[in-house]
């Protein structure tokens, strides 16, 4: 079971994830850029990599623990 802490924290990462599949639609070139285009700023994107990354890594940790308990 979860405390209560962790369980918000998780919450958060699922925004986090939501979050970044939305700026990746919005943002990424792969549904084109639209009549107005959006370019991030680098802190944004250095950002939004970090997030993806620490996210990944996580999900890889929480998959080996699960297989190998």
């Amino acid at each position: 079971m979860r405390p209560p802490t962790f369980k918000r924290i998780l919450g958060g990462c699922s925004n986090i994830v939501t979050g970044l599949g939305e700026l990746r639609n919005k943002v990424g070139d792969a549904h084109g850029q639209g009549p107005r285009p959006v370019k991030p700023s680098p802190r944004h994107a250095e950002f939004a990599v970090n997030l993806a990354g620490t996210m990944a890594a996580f999900l890889i940790a929480t998959l080996e623990v699960r297989k190998n308990p």
